[in-house]
């Protein structure tokens, strides 16, 4: 049930990551979304936080991003899953903190062994030559609140 619960809070993570810029990053943004998934399944939050949209670095501080997804208890990984990605297409967005206005919204397939198969949709955003990734909006909200996404305060 954690685990559900757990794979639960990753769509409610990501189920708002957003945008594009002139400058198209070099990296494939589904290699890019892949990544923010594994490193979030693998409870590397800190340098999750580091490719988080700069807009939202500023509401939520890395140590408070770091405790908050611990308490999610999101770091789920056996080591044998995978990630496919499904489609790629470009949409728009209106997000706080985000200035960009479209974004390549990005459908992953997460699998994992003697598990129902997950589907995500993802936005990336491009900034200044490099791809990021913002938080949902139920994420903003809590934030927002000075809570977390599960409703524990936000560390000061």
């Amino acid at each position: 049930m954690k685990r559900v619960a757990a794979l639960a809070a990753l769509v409610l993570l990501g189920a708002g990551c957003g945008g594009s810029s002139a400058a198209t990053p070099r990296e494939g943004v589904g290699v890019f979304m892949t990544r923010i998934l594994r490193e979030e399944v693998n409870g590397q939050w800190g340098k999750q936080w580091t490719e988080l949209h700069p807009g939202h670095q500023k509401l939520i501080t890395r140590a408070q991003y770091v405790a908050c997804s611990k308490q999610m208890g999101t770091d789920v990984a056996t080591g044998r899953e995978t990630f496919r990605v499904l489609a790629v297409e470009d949409d728009p967005i209106q997000v706080e903190g985000v200035p960009q206005h479209t974004s390549k919204l990005v459908t992953i397939r997460f699998v994992e062994a003697g598990a129902t198969p997950l589907t995500y949709r993802l936005h990336a955003v491009a900034v200044s030559g490099r791809w990021t990734w913002i938080l949902g909006d139920r994420f903003l909200a809590a934030v927002g609140k000075g809570k977390c996404l599960d409703g524990s305060p936000l560390r000061r």
